[in-house]
């Protein structure tokens, strides 16, 4: 027994990649986590700035002055935008916000009326645009000053005491004159907003949908998982070349009269029938049994399934051409899925994610195919607003496809 087991330990000793990958892979997916949830550098206002398009509807002095505040705070960015550009962007997943200033804003700060904001945003991406409610809410009240909040509190209180003796309004305008002067900070100004009312203080938030009940959270559901499960899938497919030149049937093909990259790309084919098939078997339950609804263009949705499934099975032989091993190849395949998954978008919402993250999101199969899935089934795009994204399966399943068929003549065909 003892022999046994000491037998198997000098064979996993002397595959080496196989090695490293086994206690490499739980190390990288601490640190990944760890950077993508604020461990090892967690991301100020500052290193991670709310980045909006803002609408200036009243071009007063008033409202030009707060935007150029606001703009110039670690935790907001705006760009100027007329309202139905900027309306049609949102609504396309181009932006995630806009802030709009209605006309009317700069009389309202001179009255103490309610100021004419309004925040719209990507009703795809509702959590990400909660996050920057309270940054703009107490920046705005800080930027506004003491006198709006003042006359607000006046307001209120001639409205709620109308018949309440001048001398005795006077002394109270006097004191809550004391008491706003000066504001100490953001969080003093924020607190006595609010406690005036729902009115005082208040930001309009409007999200902005091509489609009316929209389940984003089922379509990150099936379009997160469901290419992460693919990719495992046609990984396996795509490392069973390493076993068929093992066991020998690869030499045996390698005997009939066809060029060897045909059996790469036989299994390849086969990867992508598979890949394809358990794409619409997976859309078709999330439709019928959890009642997601599709009222876009079906053709589209159908050629985004097929670029996805293309860039998979290519994943697929890819790992397969650069393993020298099925070992290697199973290991290497589970943690380049589970690290494309995470930053792609499958495992952790891309918002949460430090900057460099974010940008190496867009050289991953989920990223690319999560954000078409989320244009067709949530957003009614047309096939320019998915071109990008099936242009870069394309693009990141071709390249890995030359680089297979170059890698198999070296790694498998000779070696068989």
């Amino acid at each position: 027994m003892i022999k046994i087991a000491l037998k198997d330990i000098r064979i996993f000793l002397r595959d080496i990649k196989g090695l490293l990958l086994t206690f490499l892979l739980p190390i990288v997916l601490i640190t990944l986590f760890g950077l993508a949830f604020g461990g090892l550098a967690r991301n100020s206002a500052k290193d991670r700035p709310a980045n909006i398009y803002v609408a200036d509807l009243d071009s007063s002095a008033a409202s030009i002055q707060t935007i150029q505040k606001l703009d110039s705070l670690d935790e907001i960015a705006l760009t100027p935008i007329s309202l139905a550009v900027g309306k049609e962007n949102v609504m396309n997943g181009n932006k995630l916000a806009m802030l709009v200033f209605y006309q009317g804003f700069g009389d309202s700060i001179e009255s103490g009326g309610t100021e004419p904001v309004e925040l719209f945003y990507d009703d795809a991406r509702e959590l990400e645009a909660n996050l920057i409610q309270y940054a703009l809410i107490s920046n705005l009240m800080e930027i506004m000053g003491s006198q709006s909040i003042r006359k607000k509190i006046m307001k209120s209180v001639n409205q709620r005491f109308p018949d309440i003796d001048s001398s005795i309004m006077a002394n109270i305008e006097d004191e809550i004159a004391l008491q706003f002067t000066p504001v100490s900070n953001k969080e003093d100004t924020l607190a006595a907003a609010t406690t005036i009312g729902s009115q005082i203080g208040s930001l309009k938030v409007s999200p902005l949908a091509r489609k009316k009940s929209i389940d984003w959270a089922l379509i990150q559901s099936f379009a997160g998982t469901a290419v992460m499960m693919l990719l495992f899938g046609v990984a396996a497919i795509g490392s069973s070349l390493l076993g068929e030149r093992d066991e020998g049937t690869l030499k045996r093909l390698l005997y009939a009269p066809m060029n060897p990259l045909q059996i790469l790309f036989g299994k390849m084919l086969y990867s992508m029938l598979l890949a394809t098939i358990q794409l619409i078997v997976m859309l078709a339950f999330t439709v019928w049994v959890l009642g997601l609804e599709i009222n876009g263009n079906l053709f589209y949705v159908f050629l985004l399934i097929i670029t996805t499934a293309y860039a998979c099975a290519s994943f697929g032989v890819f790992i397969a051409s650069i393993s020298g091993s099925r070992k290697q190849a199973e290991s290497l395949a589970t943690i380049v899925i589970l690290i494309m998954s995470a930053i792609g978008g499958s495992m952790i919402p891309l918002f949460f994610m430090p900057a460099f993250m974010r940008k190496m999101a867009v050289v991953t199969i989920n990223y690319w195919s999560i954000q078409g899935f989320f244009d067709t089934l949530g957003r009614n795009a047309g096939f320019m607003d998915i071109a990008l994204s099936i242009a870069m399966l394309l693009l990141i399943g071709t390249a890995m496809t030359v680089v297979s068929a170059f890698l198999f003549r070296k790694h498998i065909y000779k070696v068989a």
